[in-house]
C-alpha cells in the first residue's frame, strides 16, 4: 500500500463494528464531531496531484485505500462520487481499495462506464462478525481464499495482537489491533 486517499471525511455510525471507530476517536481528540461529513479541499484530487518535475506523487503502479476515515458509498458523498469515479478512471495504472459498510449501496452507485468492472478497483467490505456479514452479503455462506500477489494459497492463521510495554499507556490502544511502529502512542497519550 503506498497511502490513503480521504476525498471525504466522516461517517455515521452504522453497526456494531463502529462502535469504537478510530475515526470518531481521533476527531474528538481534534474537538470536532465524526458525523460532520464534508469534503476533503486539499486531499480530493490527491491522485491527481502532481510533484514540481510533473510526476504524479502515487506513482504507477501504487495502491491506496479509499476513504479511511468515511464510507466511500456513504449516502451524504454522492453528490462527490462520480467526481471520484473520473479520478480513478483516470489513474488506472493505480489501484484503489474502496472501503464500506454499505455493499447494499454500491450496485446503484457504480460510474455509467463501469461494465464488466475496472481492474484497478477492488472493494473491501467490513462485516464484524457472520450476522452482519449475513445481512451484507445474503445468500449463500462466504468463503475467503487469502492469495499473496503471485497466487500462492496462504492457509491464514489466527491473528494475535502484539503489544509492546509502551502500548499499555497509549490512547490508541481501545481501537488498536497491535503494535506496528505507528509512532502513535508517544508520551503526548
Amino acid at each position: 500500500m503506498h497511502d490513503i486517499w480521504n476525498p471525504w471525511h466522516s461517517c455515521h455510525k452504522k453497526s456494531e463494528g463502529c462502535q469504537h471507530c478510530y475515526m470518531f476517536f481521533l476527531d474528538a481528540q481534534r474537538g470536532k464531531r465524526g458525523d460532520d461529513i464534508y469534503r476533503t479541499k486539499a486531499g480530493f484530487r490527491y491522485p491527481l496531484q502532481k510533484d514540481r518535475h510533473g510526476n504524479y506523487k502515487v506513482r504507477s503502479g501504487e495502491m491506496i485505500r479509499v476513504c479511511m476515515t468515511s464510507d466511500f458509498f456513504l449516502e451524504e458523498a454522492d453528490a462527490w462520487r462520480d467526481e471520484a469515479w473520473d479520478i480513478m478512471y483516470r489513474r488506472s495504472d493505480v489501484v484503489f481499495f474502496l472501503l464500506t459498510k454499505r455493499p447494499e449501496r454500491v450496485e446503484d452507485h457504480l460510474p455509467g462506464n463501469w461494465g464488466d468492472g475496472w481492474d484497478n478497483i477492488f472493494f473491501n467490505v467490513t462485516a464484524e462478525n457472520q450476522r452482519r456479514a449475513d445481512l451484507s452479503f445474503p445468500g449463500k455462506p462466504l468463503h475467503f481464499d487469502f492469495y499473496p500477489r503471485m497466487g500462492t494459497l496462504l492457509q491464514p492463521e489466527p491473528y494475535v495482537p502484539q503489544f509492546r510495554e509502551r502500548c499499555q499507556n497509549c490512547g490508541m490502544r481501545p481501537i488498536c489491533n497491535g503494535c506496528s511502529n505507528c509512532d502513535t502512542c508517544t508520551d503526548r497519550w
